[in-house]
């Protein structure tokens, strides 16, 4: 019996053949633009793990533009607060399936690069998104709601922007990536942090709306991101603006070239 059956009614508007067409069409889109990444090459300070500078670099892609996305339905369609549950429209629904796309492609890469173990902890995130993603693009409900959930992309756009910083050796003390970590923390607060505070103050108002199933799943799953999302917020905070300040190393000592540059050290120090 679907999740949804005896409680919201589909959106009977929506042609589920467009929500597929783009979700195929978005693991091809993503494929490319790994194979461009890849014909491109990588950093000289990523040689060793190619593979997840390119993994990461696409991920920033999704995104950026899925997070331009995303904000676009709240400014076009305010309206959909009236309802989030039961609101939709192609505009919402190609956004959804782009992300089941992409979520999808990732998680082939994964496997594909045997990942699948070694990162256990985002293969579990990965199939939790995609089944509902999923289930909500096929069965074409809940899809305002997933706008809501999709805010997080935005602050994923500086999380990766900063980490793709670290990987290619940006001092902590450059302007530009401070500006990068104080955005990432700013977005953190606002958007992942708004998203799940509207999430779970929501289910306490709808939850007649919605099966026991339904319910007991995404209940589950706020309860443990409401909990490691501080954690990570305070562990980004003490990485980017409170960390002691320590004494310059000695150059004869530290350094990893004739110009005496020690940035390869102070990066292994603090890069999480």
């Amino acid at each position: 019996m679907a999740i949804f059956s005896d409680r919201l009614p589909d959106n009977p508007n929506l042609n589920i053949r467009y929500g597929y067409s783009m979700m195929i069409s978005t693991i091809v889109f993503f494929f490319l633009v790994n194979l461009v990444i890849s014909f491109i090459g990588a950093p000289k300070s990523v040689r060793d793990d190619v593979w997840k500078w390119r993994n990461l670099l696409v991920s920033w892609v999704h995104a950026l533009i899925c997070s331009v996305w995303d904000l676009g339905s709240f400014i076009l369609y305010p309206e959909m607060f009236q309802d989030l549950l039961v609101y939709s429209n192609y505009y919402q629904y190609y956004l959804v399936a782009f992300s089941t796309g992409y979520f999808t492609y990732d998680f082939l890469d994964m496997i594909y690069n045997n990942k699948i173990f070694k990162m256990w902890e985002v293969t579990l995130h990965h199939l939790a998104v995609i089944s509902m993603f999923w289930y909500n693009m096929h069965y074409r409900v809940a899809i305002a709601f997933n706008m809501v959930a999709l805010l997080a992309e935005v602050n994923s756009f500086w999380l990766h922007s900063r980490k793709l910083l670290q990987m290619i050796q940006i001092s902590f003390e450059n302007w530009f990536y401070k500006f990068v970590a104080f955005m990432n923390l700013v977005t953190f607060a606002i958007f992942r942090g708004l998203s799940l505070v509207s999430i779970t103050i929501g289910m306490c108002f709808w939850y007649e709306r919605v099966t026991v199933l339904y319910y007991f799943s995404l209940g589950s799953s706020m309860v443990v991101m409401n909990v490691i999302n501080p954690i990570l917020f305070w562990r980004l905070l003490k990485s980017d603006f409170l960390r002691p300040k320590k004494r310059e190393p000695k150059v004869e000592k530290f350094a990893v070239n004739g110009h005496g540059n020690n940035n390869v050290k102070v990066m292994h120090e603090h890069v999480n």
